[in-house]
């Protein structure tokens, strides 16, 4: 999850930079934010592409959808939204404010083989990150 982190700095850092200094009414930077839950088949065929639903809580009216965080380890995929976030005077908190989001998986590893997708869901009061993990089976 060090990636994630390491990730969200340098975007954060690359969409923050603005070459005007006189206003900040157009800056931007880049969020991690967690996925509530997801929406995953008992199986996969192999071969087959998959949809993959996913949930998360959009915190205010200044985030939107920038990317997925996706990271591949053999057979394990960690994965966590990445939000675009626009600084301005009009953003208001949302409170339970859910969006759906999607990306395709293909099965590509021989019946039998288990693929484990870990997804982010925040850090706990340790500061230690926390996953929601699904094992989908090869058939």
């Amino acid at each position: 999850m060090k990636k994630v982190l390491i990730f969200s700095f340098i975007l954060t850092f690359v969409f923050s930079c603005s070459i005007d200094n006189d206003s900040d009414e157009n800056a931007a930077y880049t969020d991690i934010i967690p996925i509530q839950s997801a929406d995953f088949p008992d199986y996969f065929d192999f071969g087959r592409t998959h949809e993959i639903t996913f949930n998360y809580l959009k915190p205010s009216t200044c985030h939107s959808f920038y990317d997925l965080y996706y990271v591949s380890d053999e057979n394990t995929r960690t994965i966590a939204v990445v939000a675009y976030v626009q600084v301005n005077d009009d953003c208001e908190t949302l409170t339970n404010e859910s969006v759906e989001g999607s990306f395709n998986f293909r099965a590509d590893e021989p019946t039998g083989t288990f693929y484990t997708f870990k997804l982010w869901q925040g850090t706990d009061d340790n500061g230690e990150d926390v996953f929601i993990t699904y094992e989908v089976e090869v058939q």
